[in-house]
């Protein structure tokens, strides 16, 4: 099925992941005023999950890695503003890659299904 195969688990894996690295961004420049917060970032990891008969599954899982080395400001905060938004950025054309790869999925099913009903 579809929506059981490792690459469709993948890319849905991705479309999280690459949303939750967004928000890290998002939570990064909404903190940029507040005095000695340390920026937070996703670092991803991927994990052998199992071996199974159909083969191999990979799932992907992130971790939130709080920066304590560099502080920009006397009142201790971290966060780069330019920085921040260009990752933003990053995080959200990666986000509408895997988004437009789940869809061209869906369209290549769609296709064969109608030709497979004429």
């Amino acid at each position: 099925m579809f929506f059981q195969s490792s690459s469709f688990k993948t890319l849905e894996a991705g479309v999280h992941m690459s949303w939750m690295q967004q928000q890290s961004h998002i939570q990064n420049l909404a903190n940029i005023e507040t005095p000695g917060y340390k920026s937070q970032r996703l670092e991803f990891q991927k994990i052998l999950e199992k071996e199974t008969a159909n083969g191999t599954s990979v799932e992907l899982k992130g971790q939130i890695v709080t920066d304590d080395h560099l502080s920009l400001r006397p009142d201790g905060n971290n966060v780069d503003f330019e920085k921040e938004n260009i990752d933003l950025y990053k995080s959200y054309t990666q986000y509408s890659m895997f988004l437009d790869k789940v869809k061209g999925q869906f369209d290549n099913y769609s296709v064969v299904l109608n030709n497979s009903m004429k």
